[in-house]
C-alpha cells in the first residue's frame, strides 16, 4: 500500500474515534431512562387517543396505561432509552469498521518478505541417524 492510502485508513480511523467518543459519552450520560416505548391508541372513531407505555419481556409486551399528566415523565425517559439504544447500535457498528480498518491499515505496513525457492531443507528430526 502506499503512503497516501495509509493515510486516508488512518483519517477514517480519527473520524471514527471521534465518533465513537460522542457515542460513549451519550452512553455514559447519567440520565434516569425507561426501557419501553409509548404507544397511541384510539378506541372507536371520535374519542380521545389514549396512550401506553409498551414494555418488552421475553414473551411479548406488556402494556401499562399512562395518564395525561404522566405522558411528559414517560416521554422524556422513553427517548432517552431510544438514544441510548440507537448510540450503542451505532457504537458497535463503528467498533467493527475500526477493527477492519485497523487489519487493513496493518496488512499495508507490512514489508513483502520473498520466499527463495530452492534446495528443501531437512526437517530438524530427520538430520540425525536413527539408533537401534
Amino acid at each position: 500500500m502506499t503512503k497516501l492510502q495509509l493515510a486516508k485508513i488512518r483519517r477514517k480511523i480519527r473520524a471514527i474515534k471521534t465518533r465513537r467518543t460522542a457515542l460513549e459519552y451519550i452512553a455514559l450520560a447519567p440520565h434516569p431512562m425507561v426501557q419501553a416505548s409509548i404507544i397511541q391508541r384510539r378506541f372507536r372513531g371520535g374519542n380521545a387517543i389514549c396512550h401506553y407505555l409498551g414494555i418488552p419481556t421475553p414473551r411479548g409486551s406488556w402494556h401499562r396505561y399512562i395518564r395525561k399528566d404522566e405522558l411528559d415523565y414517560f416521554r422524556r425517559r422513553t427517548d432517552r432509552w431510544r438514544e441510548y439504544a440507537r448510540a450503542m447500535a451505532e457504537w458497535v457498528k463503528l467498533s467493527e469498521e475500526m477493527e477492519r480498518l485497523l487489519r487493513q491499515l496493518g496488512k499495508g505496513r507490512c514489508e513483502k518478505v520473498e520466499i527463495r525457492s530452492g534446495k528443501k531443507r531437512l526437517r530438524p528430526w530427520s538430520r540425525h541417524k536413527k539408533v537401534k
